[in-house]
């Protein structure tokens, strides 16, 4: 019954959906949204995946996301911007407000001040819009390597340099100001008083490529805890497209961890088969394959069918999972399959 329902509700999008997506509300207003859902199992009873917690039964809501965003020109070169968004964690009656900051621009700087994404990765400044990237959800070795945050309360300076005709160097220095994170694991809720985040990213942007190098520093208590930690995160990342082909791949490191995985994608017609390859080492340990297939419907409709393997290299270790399958008295292997619609509008 609820198959056969997320069928004609996709239908239905492919029916309706428009040829661009974003609404002019008014000459300086615009709206637009995203969203995406999903039935996803697996064969282990441990929860997979914080924010997720994807188990041995089908799931029709574990990756259900769906977000609102208002884009405002206030005046020249003044501008703001909202989303608020359902989050995989979040009920349909508390949803997160990801972003809302003012901006302005002058010659090659941006100043933006308010809640922001956090900018460590490559899709981090669109990571809850699946029709932006080929996967399922982004691999999460990876973008779960900082407990999912995704967004700081503070100010950001972008420099925004053309080195050439087809060259482009953004440099962009952050600041994060007080602010308490919480995340669920399983059946455990963590807290993370933070004093501040600090970091800076350099992107450079070619016809066909773009680099993405990124460093945080975190200083913070895990409450109850009173003792005063510092954590240090670099990311490097890179995508590059060749005729019908793209490749992606990226690492993270901070003192508890390294995590990386790489992606090639092939698109012909409407069709994009892919295989990803990820590992994690140090605090989580796995290794995993993931090979999928994305169907693009229509320029704002996408859905993706995904089959990963995620094996443990340390019995017991969490790995992927929300928990050590050890408290379940499961295998440290999971399988996974996804069956996944995205869409913006």
């Amino acid at each position: 019954m609820l198959l056969n329902r997320l069928l004609l509700v996709t239908l239905s999008l492919l029916i309706l959906a428009p040829a661009e997506a974003g609404i002019e509300l008014t000459e300086n207003i615009q709206l637009s949204g995203f969203g995406s859902t999903a039935i996803s199992k697996t064969d282990n009873r441990t929860p997979l995946f914080i924010s997720r917690e994807i188990v041995d039964e089908a799931c029709y809501d574990c990756d259900t996301i769906f977000g609102l965003q208002l884009d405002i020109d206030i005046a020249d070169n003044f501008g703001a911007s909202g989303q608020v968004v359902k989050r995989t964690q979040d009920h349909w009656s508390d949803p997160e407000l990801e972003w809302a900051y003012l901006s302005y621009e002058y010659d090659d700087f941006e100043v933006r001040a308010g809640r922001l994404r956090l900018p460590l990765f490559l899709v981090s400044e669109y990571y809850y819009v699946g029709q932006a990237y080929p996967w399922a959800r982004p691999p999460q070795e990876v973008y779960d390597s900082i407990l999912g945050f995704t967004s700081y309360d503070g100010v950001s300076l972008a420099w925004n340099y053309e080195l050439s005709d087809g060259l482009q160097l953004t440099v962009s220095p952050y600041y994060g100001f007080e602010r308490v994170n919480k995340v669920d694991l399983g059946v455990v809720a963590l807290e993370f008083d933070t004093d501040y985040m600090a970091g800076i990213y350099v992107d450079l942007v070619g016809f066909n490529y773009r680099i993405h190098s990124g460093f945080m520093q975190a200083k913070y208590q895990q409450r109850p805890s009173p003792i005063v930690e510092k954590l240090d995160v670099y990311t490097l990342g890179g995508e590059y497209s060749y005729d019908s082909w793209q490749w992606m791949a990226e690492i993270e490191i901070d003192r508890i961890q390294t995590n990386w995985y790489a992606s090639i994608i092939y698109a012909f017609d409407a069709f994009s088969p892919y295989f990803t390859y990820a590992e994690s080492h140090q605090s989580r340990k796995s290794k995993a394959g993931a090979l999928g297939l994305r169907y693009d419907a229509t320029s704002t409709i996408s859905l993706n069918l995904e089959y990963q393997m995620i094996f443990s290299t340390e019995e017991g270790n969490r790995g992927q999972f929300v928990t050590s399958p050890l408290v379940y008295g499961e295998s440290s292997d999971v399988d996974l399959v996804t069956l996944s619609v995205n869409f913006v509008f």
